[in-house]
């Protein structure tokens, strides 16, 4: 073998004839190729073991094995056939160039060799590789960022799987990295800031990925790859167990962390990050892209900055989420999605002064479906605006039945998501709903959270009053569970605070503190001119309390259960207040 000092391409002569090789190699000497030479078959493949050449020129007649024997074993093997071969003939038989095309070859050359049409043609291949190992790193690397793309993962992840099924003894694992808080950076600083936020991460995270630490490696067994958008991927080759998977992960949740220097703004975005390993049998890429992604959301939901190992429960409750956010896009507007109604109480003489209208979800299916597992679904995907606008029309029509058959019956109540509070014309709704079922303002009443309003304090203040004006009524709901509840009732204009459960479960008579704490806000309410309602109450003592700090107004389970329209005021449920209040007080 000769070669060429720093030869841009290497070409693998295989040809028996020392002339030849010798001729040829002079031919392409002005390409700067780095010639290596092969008599037979056997030397060929000896030489491909050692190193892959850019081209192969192969001669037809050969010792042994034919050049079409050689190029239909070279086209057989997924690697060798990628390696473009320039057949080189004798004869002018158009069966043999067709069957050199047929197996593969890329051209061909007649001989004897002239040095202008095999410079050409080698130009010629070399070019169209050239471009073609363009095109394919295009494809696969990310241009923001130089890292590996999603295809380029999903290529070596598929390696990766399919190594793993075939040696028990290799083991790797999948780290799925996303970014808190980078659409809000993306948003407020703008998307240059952003990409700079996105280029500063991935060379935080090639520089460790390049440390000594032999798990992490930068190395043929390692990809770290961008996504799209904040998500990074990493691949770890050759890792242990998912102890050692995590503890990088926990190292690079530390170098992740770090503040961001960017056009001189000093940025803060920590990660989450969801782990899988290959301990479980996947099939695809994607199946386990997807559990590693499931893990970074629990990672997410677990309060970010953290990492997650994939459990097959999650893999689970995302499945079932999935359908029962489907299957709500099917049932809202329709029957599946109906009320039930909490009477509230005046604890004093036991009449029924309002309704807290309650969704509830009958599936055809599943059956009842709870509250707690539809509501999230339907604020994260926006259906609660539709299912809200469709339980304020239900409400507004089952009261105005009820109106004319109990007239101590002053409103009826029904809970609001901070996403309808968010969306532009709610008051000009929540106006035509009540005027559409012929009530006044003052019959309906809207429940609120303190967690609703403190998220978005201007914009909530500003309906809340717009609300108002309207002759709405307004209730803080689970008062006195967050950090801000006296500051609410200072800024917002509410008419009734509901005193959360978990005060009222305390009135037992053991716990004095939550008897006066419960006392002062009872007080407070009043003196701001405010009703006050007392949610969960389940015993008499409760009630004998409530009414010793004048607390007028209650719910719970003792005075009535939620119940459909039809058997929310039985005389059992109506007279069950006075009899009580009766005996706690004689």
């Amino acid at each position: 073998m000769t070669g060429c000092a720093k030869a841009t391409h290497q070409v693998l002569l295989v040809d028996d004839d020392r002339t030849i090789q010798r001729l040829t190699e002079a031919f392409l000497k002005p390409l700067d190729v780095d010639c290596e030479f092969a008599g037979c078959g056997a030397e060929a493949f000896e030489s491909l073991a050692r190193r892959l050449p850019d081209l192969i020129l192969l001669d037809h007649e050969m010792p042994g094995e034919s050049g079409l024997e050689i190029l239909e074993r070279l086209k057989a093997d997924p690697i060798l056939a990628q390696i473009p071969v320039i057949y080189a003939t004798g004869t002018e038989k158009e069966t043999v160039i067709s069957r050199c095309f047929e197996a593969g070859a890329n051209d061909y050359i007649q001989k004897p060799i002239r040095r202008p049409e095999l410079v050409a043609r080698v130009q010629s291949v070399l070019e169209r590789q050239r471009m073609m190992r363009e095109l394919w790193t295009n494809a696969r690397t990310d241009s923001l960022t130089g890292l590996p793309n999603r295809l380029l993962l999903q290529e070596t992840l598929g390696r990766a799987i399919e190594r793993a099924h075939h040696d028990p003894n290799y083991h790797f694992a999948v780290l799925f990295l996303d970014f808190d808080r980078f659409k809000m950076i993306n948003d407020s600083l703008g998307h240059e800031i952003g990409d700079m936020l996105l280029q500063q991460i991935a060379s935080r995270l090639r520089r460790n990925l390049r440390s000594e630490d032999a798990i992490v490696r930068d190395s043929q067994m390692t990809t770290l790859s961008r996504l799209g958008g904040d998500e990074f991927v990493i691949l770890l080759g050759d890792i242990p167990d998912e102890d050692a998977a995590a503890a990088v992960a926990t190292r690079l949740l530390n170098v992740l962390n770090r503040p961001y220097s960017l056009a001189g703004n000093t940025v803060n975005s920590t990660a989450s990050i969801g782990v899988v390993c290959s301990d479980r049998v996947y099939r695809t890429a994607d199946e386990m892209l997807r559990d590693a992604d499931i893990a970074m959301y629990e990672a997410k939901a677990r309060g970010k900055a953290c990492h997650v190992v994939f459990d097959p429960c999650m893999h689970a409750a995302v499945v079932e989420r999935h359908r029962i956010e489907s299957d709500l896009r099917h049932a809202v507007g329709t029957d599946q999605i109906h009320l039930m109604y909490q009477p509230i109480f005046s604890i004093e003489d036991g009449g029924v002064i309002g309704m807290e209208a309650l969704a509830r979800w009958a599936h055809p299916e599943l059956g009842p479906i709870p509250p707690d597992r539809f509501i999230p679904v339907a604020e994260e995907t926006g259906l609660i605006i539709p299912l809200g606008e469709q339980v304020l029309h239900a409400a507004c029509r089952q009261f105005q039945q009820w109106r004319r058959q109990h007239a101590g019956l002053k409103y009826v109540s029904v809970n609001v998501s901070p996403a309808q509070l968010e969306i532009g014309g709610f008051a000009t709704l929540v106006r035509d709903i009540v005027i559409q079922h012929g009530m006044t303002p003052d019959e309906l009443q809207l429940e609120v959270t303190e967690s609703m309003i403190m998220s978005r304090p201007e914009t909530a203040v500003t309906l809340l009053q717009e609300l108002k004006a309207l002759g709405i009524r307004l209730a803080m709901d689970d008062f006195g569970t967050g950090y801000s509840s006296l500051s609410c009732l200072h800024r917002f204009p509410f008419d009734v605070i509901k005193i959360d459960r978990s005060f009222v479960q305390e009135l037992n008579g053991e716990r004095s503190e939550f008897v006066a704490l419960v006392h002062a806000i009872v007080n407070l309410a009043y003196n701001l001119g405010m009703e006050c309602v007392a949610e969960g109450i389940e015993t008499h003592e409760q009630v004998a309390v409530l009414l010793a700090v004048d607390c007028l107004y209650g719910q719970g389970y003792l005075l009535g259960r939620p119940a459909a329209a039809d058997g929310v005021f039985p005389p059992s449920w109506y007279n069950a207040a006075p009899a009580v209040a009766s005996q706690l007080s004689a």
